[in-house]
């Protein structure tokens, strides 16, 4: 008898499709978590960059609306500024705390000196609900915050500063203006002069207004202020000090952050670096003239106003 021998493919073994199969789905729904967590984490940046570009315009609406509101109240000559704690001796007026640095504007049209009351109050420059409240001088006592917002964190209740906070569609807005003429000005004004230079030197002097005793602030002014102030090795804080470009810049620049938050805040409304002003004739209108000019003349005719007597500072 003859055997017929027969020879089978080899089989894969059992099983092996299905975990194939598995590996795959596997593989897939770790594909499928990692796009849906990279989706809800670019759904939350965009949710995060369109609330960042909502606060920003908010912001760059109250600078707009801030800006606009100093121009129309404070932009005519015949205007004067101060801060609401000059009502302090008034204690109808006194200013509630949190409102003491409120700015407010006045018009001096007509002001007569002999009586000092006689300037008529435009308005306070913070934000409000209550715009017309704003008109009245007595606002900084009675006028009702409806949404109270502390706009800066003094080292102090009393130096603190609340105002209203406005809503918006999508959000709010509030500012508050600073009145720096109310300052000292920290920032070192005297030219540089060669030593060739002592008149001019002394007359620039004599025609600028006096600086401030930096000593009195103390912080990183402590123990480096040596009079008569001069430039160089002897006081190198103070070519330190022309680099910075507003008062949070100084301790830096100073080389002393000690604690400079806390100084920072209970100086706020003390000092300030670089104010500007006009010489405005808040009574006339117009420009002062500029006394400051006699220290730079040696007698010979005023070439700026040639109708004036030639003598006209000497």
């Amino acid at each position: 008898m003859n055997h017929v021998k027969t020879h089978t493919a080899d089989k894969a073994p059992a099983g092996f499709a299905l975990i194939a199969s598995i590996s795959i789905m596997v593989l897939l729904v770790m594909i499928a978590l990692g796009m849906l967590s990279l989706s809800t984490v670019e759904l939350r940046s965009s949710k995060r960059d369109d609330a960042k570009i909502e606060a920003q315009a908010n912001a760059r609406m109250a600078l707009m609306i801030a800006l606009a509101e100093l121009q129309k109240a404070a932009g005519p000559d015949q205007r004067v500024t101060a801060v609401a704690d000059i009502l302090s001796e008034d204690t109808i007026k006194e200013p509630q705390t949190g409102r003491s640095r409120w700015m407010g504007v006045w018009n001096t049209t007509d002001y007569d000196p002999s009586q000092p009351d006689t300037k008529e109050f435009d308005r306070w420059l913070v934000s409000s609900n209550d715009q017309n409240g704003l008109t009245s001088e007595s606002a900084a006592k009675n006028l009702v915050l409806s949404d109270e917002l502390t706009i800066f964190q003094g080292a102090d209740a009393a130096n603190s500063v609340t105002v209203d906070k406005v809503a918006v569609a999508g959000g709010a807005y509030a500012y508050w203006v600073e009145d720096e003429g109310v300052k000292a000005d920290l920032a070192w004004n005297e030219g540089e002069y060669g030593t060739d230079d002592a008149e001019r030197k002394q007359a620039a002097r004599l025609g600028s207004a006096p600086g401030v005793d930096y000593e009195v602030f103390a912080g990183p002014f402590t123990g480096k202020v040596d009079y008569p102030l001069e430039k160089g090795s002897d006081n190198t804080w103070l070519d330190n000090l022309a680099k910075a470009s507003s008062p949070a810049d100084m301790p830096l620049v100073l080389s002393d952050t000690k604690h400079h938050r806390d100084w920072l805040k209970s100086h706020r409304h003390d000092m300030t670096l670089r104010s500007r002003g006009v010489m405005a004739d808040v009574k006339n209108g117009g420009l002062r003239r500029d006394l400051s000019l006699a220290f730079e003349m040696d007698g010979e005719k005023d070439i700026l106003s040639l109708t004036e007597q030639p003598d006209l500072f000497n």
